[in-house]
């Protein structure tokens, strides 16, 4: 169902069937550039904040001694549940927490990660302290973000086609949470207020290769609660407007040929002092 508010933990779990769909295709390319910054081995305990279904978890199940895959929505995790038991892992646990307030014991883990999950998070600077909080000093955080709308093809085709569907429209009267991690600087900035130390706000670009139209408008309209928000404020005509806008730009880009949209994230981190 849809709401105003789509970050709650009902409108993601509502969501998580089809949440689950997009991140192999998506966000699963930037858990390498994570594992690789927390430099993961089998000795490391990990927590990883809002884990959704899993676009990190395993990639840190392959290399760490344990993980506590944690997410505000309980559907999002009997997702991964079915993931984690297929993949073979034996050294994932589960748990219901608020990223912004984790019932974990302070200095209890090596690591602490948190895939696209942060730049959400209402009280952003409270979700950086709590994993401060949870890493042993030395430890290491890794946390990912998207680098603005122009280095995002994804989201920049989908709002180009909007705008043509629906010129009249008011533009958001605010940048999306989407993309609250999109400044280096400031990134760099919240951890370092967190209390990490050697901090660094790395740029990862990765490129997108769909089949065609048909694959990207499924990957956009499927997962995110935010993207109900909009569709409801449309109604179903205009969903059908917006649809045929952007089958347009692919056609006019692309013609039949696979589509290839290059996605840069941000990814930050840094060490506990």
């Amino acid at each position: 169902m849809a709401t105003e508010n789509p970050n709650t933990p009902e409108a993601w779990g509502a969501a998580s069937r089809g949440y689950a769909t997009i991140a192999p295709t998506f966000m699963e390319r930037y858990a390498d550039a994570i594992v690789e910054r927390l430099d993961l081995d089998a000795s490391h305990s990990v927590l990883e904040v809002a884990a959704g279904t899993g676009a990190l978890t395993l990639s840190l199940a392959a290399r760490a001694g344990s993980v506590l895959a944690t997410d505000f929505a309980p559907q999002m995790l009997e997702v991964l549940r079915e993931r984690v038991d297929a993949s073979g892992h034996d050294n994932v646990t589960l748990a219901v927490m608020d990223g912004q307030a984790l019932t974990v014991d302070d200095g209890s883990f090596d690591r602490a990660a948190s895939s696209f999950g942060l730049m959400l998070f209402p009280e952003r600077a409270r979700g950086f302290s709590e994993l401060r909080r949870a890493l042993r000093p030395g430890g290491r955080v890794a946390v990912s973000g998207w680098a603005g709308p122009e280095k995002l093809e994804v989201f920049a085709i989908f709002m180009g086609a909007m705008q043509r569907a629906f010129p009249d429209l008011p533009p958001p009267s605010s940048p999306p949470p989407l993309f609250s991690l999109a400044d280096t600087d400031q990134f760099a900035a919240e951890l370092e207020a967190a209390g990490f130390a050697d901090v660094a706000v790395d740029e990862v670009e990765r490129v997108l290769v769909l089949d065609g139209a048909d694959a990207l408008w499924s990957m956009l309209t499927v997962g995110a609660p935010p993207m109900q928000v909009m569709f409801d404020r449309i109604g179903h005509a205009g969903r059908d407007r917006l649809k045929a806008s952007l089958y347009e730009a692919v056609e006019a880009r692309w013609g039949d040929g696979p589509i290839r949209l290059a996605n840069t994230a941000t990814v930050g981190h840094g060490t506990a002092a």
